[in-house]
């Protein structure tokens, strides 16, 4: 009769650092995106004041129908 516990600690050691890889690349991806919207929310911010203070609305915005308000 084969013994259980030497295919439970195989199957341990393969799985563990799979779920372990699995997490790591989750949060890495998470800050990635997270910082990615954090500078398109700075760059709007950024449009927004410029047009708050009497600039132009660029006409890219224009065409897209994107408006800005402070």
């Amino acid at each position: 009769m084969p013994s259980s516990r030497g295919s439970a600690e195989v199957e341990a050691a393969l799985i563990l650092p799979l779920v372990i890889l699995i997490i790591v690349g989750m949060v890495k991806l998470s800050v990635t995106l997270c910082s990615k919207v954090e500078l398109g929310s700075l760059a709007g911010s950024e449009a927004a004041s410029s047009i708050a203070e009497g600039g132009t609305i660029p006409a890219e915005s224009i065409l897209r129908g994107r408006w800005y308000f402070k």
